[in-house]
């Protein structure tokens, strides 16, 4: 679901040896009710860093961001709440990860219809090709597609080989069919 990095472990411990779970939940509703914007403010994150007595607001913002990329992973997946809870237990325990999971559960519908509401405006065009090798010993077909991304203004060409478009289709089947659940 997620790497865990390092950096990205020394957070979840920090969360939870430091954060007491009625204000981790309040964080984590807060992160979970404005997504995917950043719905919690610096002021927000001084008073918080203040109450728990750090001197710093550094590790209170990893606190933020490591919440922000949990439900940007879990959104993009729609990962069910209970699979949330066993995923990140390990890593915050048993408490933290009740109430992140339950935060995910309740605001788990209106993150995904935000998502699919974005303004991001996206145009594909695609390009299916057979071409021929150019080497004299290797006279192959090679089956190509292009997909040609329009992102806010911005293009970017993806060219998959026959396997790699046959992955992608698949990874595509299998987020609408889990959006579909999940709506």
């Amino acid at each position: 679901m997620i790497e865990v990095t390092p950096s990205l472990k020394k957070t979840f411990t920090y969360i939870k040896e430091n954060i007491p779970e009625e204000v981790f939940r309040k964080l984590s509703d807060k992160v979970g009710s404005a997504f995917p914007e950043i719905g919690v403010s610096n002021e927000d994150i001084s008073r918080l860093s203040s109450n728990l007595g750090n001197e710093t607001d550094e590790l209170c913002q990893k606190a933020v961001d490591a919440l922000y990329l949990v439900y940007s992973r879990v959104s993009y997946n729609t990962t069910k709440p209970s699979a949330v809870r066993s995923f990140l237990t390990p890593l915050i325990g048993e408490v933290h990860a009740n109430s992140l999971s339950e935060s995910w559960g309740e605001h788990a519908v209106d993150i995904v219809s935000r998502l699919k509401k974005s303004k991001t405006e996206t145009k594909l065009v695609w390009d299916s090709s057979v071409s021929i090798s150019r080497d004299d010993c290797a006279k192959l077909r090679e089956t190509e597609a292009v997909l040609q991304v329009e992102v806010d203004g911005k293009t970017q060409n993806v060219s998959f080989d026959f396997e790699g478009l046959k992955k992608f289709y698949l990874e595509l089947e299998r987020i609408q069919s889990a959006i579909d659940k999940l709506a």
